[in-house]
């Protein structure tokens, strides 16, 4: 690994607080001249497990939906599930009513590039692709992923672009 840029910032420990081992190690680095990451962004391992599960309960999510999804079906629909399964298993959907943001997960279809909003007029149909976008929060963590689905037959093109 090459040299790393110097971190104008400084690590800070609070007053009157014992320096852990970690913190001697990062101190150590930064002292080099290496960059060191906020305070913040370090993860504990119980951090960690935290946004595990939550990334868990947001991949089920996303299976449901691969499970439940059809022709005929509306964003609306979609929306209802994600809501419901995030629920029951003791999560938020995280974009519900964020800056005003009415839904629990954003339904982008075909030409609609992302963040497209749930509705009950956008009916799924053959050939579409949609991208369900779901974020969780689950004990004060996040997780994200969108996941892709083509409805039915579609074309070679829009099958490679779903590959992709």
């Amino acid at each position: 690994m090459g040299l790393l840029k110097k971190n104008p910032r400084n690590w800070r420990v609070k007053s009157g607080q014992p320096l852990t081992e970690m913190d001697k190690r990062i101190l150590f680095f930064q002292n080099k001249g290496h960059l060191v990451p906020k305070r913040e962004l370090i993860k504990t391992p119980e951090q960690i497990e935290g946004i595990r599960k939550a990334g868990v309960l947001n991949t089920a999510v996303l299976d449901l939906v691969q499970e439940k999804i059809r022709e005929g079906m509306s964003t609306l629909e979609i929306d209802q599930l994600v809501y419901d399964f995030t629920a029951k298993h003791g999560g938020i959907p995280a974009p519900l009513n964020y800056e005003g943001f009415p839904k629990s997960c954003c339904t982008s279809i075909n030409e609609v590039v992302c963040h497209g909003i749930p509705s009950e007029e956008d009916i799924l149909e053959e050939g579409d692709i949609i991208n369900v976008d779901c974020t969780t929060i689950l004990d004060g963590y996040f997780a994200d992923a969108s996941r892709m689905f083509i409805i039915g037959k579609t074309t070679p093109e829009r099958e490679r672009l779903v590959k992709v």
